[in-house]
């Protein structure tokens, strides 16, 4: 089942994986509007509120989704309820094997080149349907962004993956919603670093007891350290202590 969780006006979705997979798989082939799939998790909550455009558009263009134990954990706090975050990584796979089944045509963005590049071989060697009409970098100036979107509606792409990390991605995506061809977006962060080999994934023993925050940390600590700290305090405080808008 996938609930709707109303946070100061933004309805995230959770849930089950499986069913969010079958949700999205469904909504891809019946609907003929652009779906635009936003991960929110505590970083993401935090920087979203620092821009009141990017929160306006999350709210009317996109499919926000409940992501990352430290939302589970203050959608707890605040109402009283246990939640099923939706992490890309983990949601992922599923989405794909959906897309391989039906051999749908592809477009990436993200990353560095040769992160780029592994990521693409890493889809083709896994999903061996799904047809990549063209990938490039995620490296992109504003003024280079026409031609891309109009390499992605040439190439016939139906699906776009863009991993440029939050909010890159995400501007690009509403900035050129009206002019692509494709279905869906989904914003996936820096997944590709971890479809390319680039970054490890924590064990599985960490994983399942909901500790791949902390060897992301511990791994890469300037990184992580922001939003770990300002980033995850500020966004439980704003979660706890704001008055929901729902609807």
């Amino acid at each position: 089942m996938i609930q709707k969780i109303f946070l100061d006006g933004l309805g995230l979705h959770a849930g089950e994986l499986n069913d969010f997979s079958d949700h999205i798989s469904n909504y891809h082939n019946n609907s003929q509007e652009l779906l635009i799939i936003v991960h929110i998790n505590l970083r993401n909550y935090y920087f979203m509120h620092k821009d009141t455009e990017l929160m306006k558009n999350i709210k009317e263009y996109s499919l926000p989704v409940l992501d990352g134990i430290g939302m589970k954990f203050a959608v707890l706090l605040k109402k009283k309820i246990v939640v099923n975050d939706l992490n890309g990584t983990d949601l992922f796979p599923l989405v794909m094997d959906s897309f391989d089944k039906a051999g749908k045509r592809i477009f990436i963005i993200g990353g560095t080149q040769n992160v780029v590049r592994k990521t693409v071989e890493s889809i083709r060697k896994n999903y061996r349907r799904i047809i990549i009409s063209g990938y490039n970098n995620g490296f992109l100036r504003e003024d280079e962004e026409e031609s891309i979107v109009d390499r992605i509606n040439q190439a016939g792409a139906e699906v776009l993956l863009l991993s440029m990390s939050f909010p890159l991605e995400e501007q690009f995506a509403f900035r050129n919603r009206e002019k692509l061809k494709v279905k869906m977006i989904w914003n996936l962060g820096g997944l590709f670093d971890i479809l390319s080999g680039e970054k490890k994934r924590a064990p599985l023993s960490l994983r399942k007891i909901r500790l791949e925050w902390l060897y992301r940390f511990l791994k890469e600590p300037g990184r992580m350290i922001h939003r770990n700290t300002v980033a995850a305090f500020w966004s439980i405080s704003h979660i706890l202590f704001n008055d929901d808008k729902q609807r």
